[in-house]
């Protein structure tokens, strides 16, 4: 799609026909509805800011508040935005202004406004990121929601672009743009994501990251400055942006009497802005431009606003949105054994008949949430874009009223719904907290739960929690409308469930269900091995566990056939395994584990640069099957697996190097015929660092001593330690560098 952008040449600008970007926004590529796209187009370019339009769907977004700019932005980097805000920030929803104007003019008028936006505002003090801030602001990036909007390290299509961070801000400026965007940018396309003051400097860091110098001084000129206060006016750009001024409004056509093939959508450059709009996106804005007068219906209101402020890069709607597959892996959370619900964000199908009308406010308009296992954060959006969606969900989301039978308070229902609620019941609390506690699994919070789900729905989910989230771990307690406990309340599942509900409808008043406050169940380590099968941290349920007299400790997944994780001290607690229903997962005990990457450990490479391959997460049977173990003397397990047709027998056994330190050998051996270019996956770290005698560093937790030269190479960001299997066995020592 060919447009006219400002093409800058050392410190001439030229105005020329050159493919410009169009402008990215979050959500739109997830819909094909060209109504709604086009509506979202509307908001997102300001259309409704100049052209007045009666259509509530087209409201504007609000352009960034300039009222202290020169304190937070840097005048060069306005200057050159300003001139050429495609080239300069590819993908920007900002508009060409100047595109009517020669060279030497836009050169001027640009440099007139980015001295006049200069004396808004203090400058920030400049400083250098440090390392350390850096590395913690690379994990918020990628785990406390950035990401999903954003692009990763690896560049995602359809990414909300951040452009020249490094050459905009100083690390003090961004940093305070973080804590709080939405004083900025009160259209909230930016939201808040609850950052406390460190972490928005860490968060900073990491994106300034490429900032090799204090910013330089930009000074700005008074006469300079007043031009470009008067050209501010003149260019309408108060339509858009707040400087603190009052200002008045352009009297423009209304949006109505626009032709869409003229002015703002044409491809022409004049005195209007200049959008580098795609084919689809013209489209888009033609259907919906010719929907204008017609009433939009709570539901497509609902839509386009979730996909303007793109909710649905994190939850889906009935058809729409949900985690895109490439961002998949950057939801994460700290409880495993809630499976998907423990990471990923609930879905809005049915919201409004879920949730109580102030509960559902206080999520959608200042990020509240009951999911403290989730580590990607509910961002706060403010009231003004998401006061409109309460009402809308509320009217759209309706149940049917569930089959209930009150308990009357004669038979003390409250006291009822707390032994069910506890150990001796349903064990609710294996999976619940309750005032912030928990007895294994950290699930969402008891005491407030009648305070945010509507009874209704509650009644429902309950009596099929299946209907309503297809991977919860919730079990389903009436199997059939049968109660597994019937001589409660006469077996009657109606009366059980709205007892649970009027002792949960106590709130924190209510009495500490039993089961609560219990013991730490410690597995300890004498004179023999001990094994435990069940979930380990990072491996799930068919994880297999092994302390070692000692005081050292090795973690193996059986459905990868791979060591998950070695750790000094003490073994595991858990309570996780016995008192989590079936969920829970061994807590490691000791020191500093060391993580080994997921993934085969064994793999055929044809060539040396033949990349490792990923871990199979397909449905079809596995090539990996594990066949057992057989025990020693002192019940250390030799483990047997068999993999594409080969057979490995795999032993570790504890030895004291001589300083008298203990360590792991390991024994592999292949009694049967195997691939002559297999290959044994050791390590795979950011670091790994070769000493003398075939004894490598990785990372700083870990020294590994192999039996032959193995292949040391990159994997992406990191490093892969990868040794050919020759021979029939290979003998592999594992030195923690932490002591037990």
């Amino acid at each position: 799609m060919k447009s006219f952008a400002a093409i800058v040449i050392g410190s001439t600008l030229a105005t020329c026909a050159a493919a410009a970007p169009p402008p990215v926004i979050g959500g739109l590529e997830r819909t094909h509805d060209e109504k709604l796209r086009g509506a979202v187009l509307i908001s997102e370019l300001g259309c409704v800011a100049c052209h007045k339009s009666k259509q509530a769907a087209f409201a504007p977004k609000s352009g960034p508040d300039l009222s202290e700019v020169g304190g937070r932005v840097q005048g060069m980097h306005l200057q050159k935005f300003i001139a050429d805000p495609s080239g300069v920030k590819p993908g920007t929803t900002m508009p060409d202004a100047l595109g009517h104007l020669s060279a030497a003019n836009r050169d001027e008028v640009a440099k007139a406004l980015a001295h006049y936006l200069a004396t808004l505002g203090k400058p920030a003090p400049s400083t250098i990121p440090a390392s350390d801030a850096i590395e913690r602001g690379r994990k918020l990036y990628h785990s406390v929601g950035c990401v999903a909007c954003h692009s990763p390290e690896k560049a995602l299509d359809g990414s909300v672009p951040l452009g020249p961070l490094a050459d905009k801000y100083t690390l003090a400026s961004l940093a305070t743009f973080l804590k709080d965007p939405l004083a900025v940018r009160p259209g909230g396309r930016m939201p808040d994501c609850h950052l406390e003051d460190d972490e928005a400097m860490d968060l900073a860091s990491y994106l300034l990251r490429e900032q090799a110098a204090p910013a330089a001084d930009f000074q700005p000129d008074a006469k300079l400055a007043a031009r470009g206060r008067v050209l501010f006016a003149e260019h309408h750009c108060h339509a858009c942006h707040r400087t603190g001024e009052t200002a008045t409004t352009p009297e423009l056509p209304a949006l109505e009497s626009l032709r869409p093939d003229a002015g703002c959508l044409s491809t022409k450059p004049g005195k209007w802005p200049l959008y580098a709009l795609s084919d689809v996106q013209r489209a888009s804005l033609r259907s919906a431009l010719a929907e204008e007068h017609k009433a939009w219906t709570p539901a497509e209101q609902v839509r386009v606003t979730i996909t303007r402020l793109n909710c649905i890069a994190c939850h889906q709607r009935d058809d729409l949105g949900g985690v895109t597959r490439e961002r998949n892996v950057y939801f994460t959370g700290s409880e495993e054994s809630l499976g998907e619900q423990g990471r990923m964000p609930p879905p809005l199908t049915g919201v409004g008949a879920k949730l109580k009308e102030e509960w559902l406010r206080q999520v959608v308009c200042n990020g509240a949430s009951a999911r403290p296992s989730l580590h990607t954060r509910m961002p706060k959006f403010g009231a003004v874009n998401t006061e409109p969606l309460v009402t809308w969900m509320k009217q759209l989301d309706t149940l049917p009223p569930a089959p209930v039978e009150r308990v009357p308070n004669s038979a003390r229902p409250q006291n009822i719904g707390r032994d069910l609620v506890g150990v001796k019941g349903l064990n609710c609390i294996a999976c619940h907290s309750f005032r912030g506690r928990s007895a294994a699994i950290r699930g969402p919070e008891l005491t407030t739960l009648a305070e945010r789900l509507e009874e209704n729905w509650f009644h429902h989910f309950l009596a099929h929690p299946q209907r309503f989230a297809a991977l919860t771990v919730m079990p389903s307690y009436w199997p059939d409308g049968k109660s597994p406990l019937p001589d409660v309340l006469g077996g009657d599942p109606r009366r059980q469930r709205d007892a649970i509900w009027q002792y949960l409808a106590q709130g924190p008043e209510a009495r500490e269900p039993e089961g609560l406050v219990l013991a730490a169940l410690v597995i300890e380590v004498r004179d023999e091995a001990v094994i435990v099968r069940r979930a380990f941290p990072g491996i799930g349920k068919r994880g297999l566990g092994v302390g070692y007299p000692g005081g050292i400790n090795l973690a193996f997944d059986s459905s990868q056939m791979r060591l998950a994780s070695l750790w000094s001290g003490g073994f595991i607690e858990a309570s996780g395994l016995w008192r989590g229903q079936g969920s829970g997962q061994a807590r490691l005990l000791g020191k500093d584990p060391v993580q080994f990457p997921p993934g085969p450990a064994f793999a055929v490479l044809p060539t040396p640069a033949t990349a490792w391959p990923e871990p199979d997460t397909s449905p079809r049977p596995s090539p990996l099957v594990f066949k057992g173990y057989s025990l020693d003397a002192q019940q250390r397990p030799t483990l047997r697996y068999a993999m594409e047709g080969f057979i490995v027998e795999d032993f570790f056994h504890e030895r004291r190097d001589d300083a008298g330190r203990v360590f792991l050998e390991r024994t592999l051996r292949f009694p049967s015929a195997r691939p002559s270019d297999l290959h044994f996956r050791v390590a795979r770290e950011k670091t790994i660092e070769p000493h003398a005698g075939n004894l490598f560093a990785v990372g700083t937790k870990l020294l590994v001593r192999l039996p032959a030269e193995p292949l040391l190479r990159a994997a992406g960001d990191a490093k892969e330690l990868i040794l050919p299997v020759h021979g029939e066995e290979l003998k592999i020592e594992y030195h923690l560098t932490s002591k037990p």
